[in-house]
């Protein structure tokens, strides 16, 4: 009888089923953690992969328990079954509880009656049907509907912006032109709020001041 050699590399073939049902398990992983080489069964959970006597061969698959076996001369004379273990998962316990929707109280006060300033609550207007001002205010709608409006309001505060503090306006002040004119309106730094609670005279008045410190800068 020929004598086993552990020298050259042969294949290993077999076969990898499930120990609960024998079926057999598809995509699992095999890795020869000897020779750093690896594979994947088939849809029938046959596989081969080059190994020698005495290599270690590693074989984990989801919802099974890792094997790793030491490969033995008889495996490749009588054939070898691989069998993996179903994994057990453990589970956190869960309480389960009844959906509700996370909303404020609203009291009928604060529904019929508008808040005094500064007194909080939801100021719904006079006339409009308690119900659908609930829906105007939780509703995705209704979201939609108060974003709508504060990108209007918000571009109607640009504009008023833009009226008071403009390029040709400056321009026009201090004589500046192209790079030095946005230098200096960048230089200004003025707020929101300044350029729309005071008038243009006091704006004007302002980027000249502004205009004096820019030059002797």
């Amino acid at each position: 009888m020929e004598q086993w050699n552990p020298t050259i590399n042969i294949i290993f073939q077999s076969k990898v089923v499930s120990d609960s049902s024998f079926s057999t398990i598809g995509d699992c992983h095999i890795i020869n953690k000897t020779q750093n080489t690896g594979t994947v069964t088939d849809a029938y959970g046959e596989f081969k992969i080059t190994a020698n006597v005495n290599d270690s061969i590693t074989f984990s698959a989801l919802g099974y328990e890792k094997l790793t076996i030491v490969l033995s001369e008889s495996m490749y004379n009588y054939g070898y079954i691989v069998i993996l273990k179903p994994k057990a998962y453990e589970l956190e316990e869960v309480t389960v509880t009844p959906f509700r929707l996370n909303l404020p109280t609203i009291s009928k006060y604060e529904i019929y009656t508008p808040p005094l300033p500064n007194q909080g609550g939801i100021n719904i207007p006079t006339g409009v049907n308690p119900v659908t001002a609930i829906y105007n205010i939780f509703s995705k709608e209704g979201k939609q509907k108060k974003y709508y409006k504060s990108v209007i309001d918000e571009t109607a505060e640009y504009i008023r912006i833009g009226e008071k503090f403009n390029g040709q306006m400056v321009a026009q002040i201090t004589g500046l032109e192209d790079d030095e004119l946005i230098k200096f309106m960048s230089f200004c730094d003025f707020s929101k709020d300044f350029i729309l609670n005071y008038s243009p005279e006091t704006i004007k008045r302002v980027i000249r001041k502004k205009h004096e410190e820019f030059v002797v800068q």
